[in-house]
């Protein structure tokens, strides 16, 4: 491509400049990126706070790339792939940290917290295996069957609504039943 191409990019659409990187012209892939920056930027304000807003960012910004590699034209317009790209990809992260507020603190440890103890001996695996089996034989029994099978799906990874609906119960009956679980395990 020629230099006079790049200076005059104003006046190319959004297709026309997808398909000058996709055919190598990879200079014109900062001209999209700053086209759709007030479209990310007025996303992450109306969606993100500001401690996480510049991973979101970034996560918006490799969309827009992934959506530059993967438009086709028969099928959308650019503008209107590229945002919904940019709107998943902001979900994304919305989610990702959603799921992150979800695991109550006292069940996070720092890394700095555990300590690795040398595992190879038969004996440390048997008697781990064995005070493994006695601590869920116990919990087993201090918790109903209800609160025993919130805890298998939560430990699971199981979000409250998804529990709530493979058990046929209310979220809040989800997040009650997690409550009295924390509290028999503290004396467990």
């Amino acid at each position: 491509m020629s230099e006079n191409f790049v200076e005059n990019y104003e006046k190319l659409t959004d297709d026309e400049i997808v398909v000058s990187i996709k055919n190598g012209n990879y200079e014109m892939l900062q001209i999209i990126i700053d086209r759709y920056y007030p479209t990310i930027y007025s996303y992450i304000k109306k969606y993100c706070s500001s401690d996480y807003a510049e991973d979101a960012f970034q996560e918006a910004t490799l969309a827009l790339y992934s959506a530059v590699k993967d438009y086709d034209s028969k099928k959308a317009r650019f503008s209107t792939f590229a945002t919904l790209c940019i709107k998943r990809a902001l979900i994304s992260v919305l989610k990702n940290r959603q799921r992150k507020k979800d695991i109550p603190q006292e069940l996070l440890l720092s890394i700095e917290d555990i300590n690795l103890i040398d595992s190879n001996s038969p004996e440390k695996i048997f008697f781990d295996r064995e005070d493994y089996k006695n601590l869920t034989d116990t919990i087993r029994l201090e918790l109903s069957s209800l609160e025993y099978d919130v805890l298998q799906l939560y430990l699971s990874g199981e979000r409250y609504s998804d529990i709530a609906l493979k058990l046929g119960i209310s979220e809040k009956s989800v997040d009650n039943s997690l409550a009295r679980i924390r509290k028999k395990l503290k004396t467990v």
